[in-house]
């Protein structure tokens, strides 16, 4: 019996070895496109983000405008009613 590995130096361990290299490039490509795509969805998050923040400040500007809107009729109700009655009263 012999001491040596039965593995080493087989002949298809030099074929391998540029196969393997190029399976590690591609993941690594791969790698990097999946980082790009990711940068460039957190970038679009921001831009929504920001989005959503200046929409909710212009939904609170229409609140306002409605809640101020609606006191104005309410006011202008209560002086119509005071204008009916006065003349409806006798003069």
């Amino acid at each position: 019996m012999s001491s040596e590995d039965p593995t080493q130096n087989l002949p298809g361990e030099r074929e391998t070895k540029p196969t393997l290299e190029a399976v590690i490039h591609r993941i690594d490509r791969l790698g990097a496109l999946v980082l790009e795509r990711l940068s460039a969805i957190e970038k679009t998050q921001v831009v929504l983000q920001d989005s959503f923040v200046k929409m909710d400040v212009r939904l609170d500007r229409i609140e306002s405008e409605v809640k101020q809107t609606h006191s104005e009729l309410y006011t202008l109700r209560a002086d119509f009613k005071e204008f009916r009655a006065h003349f409806k009263e006798p003069a």
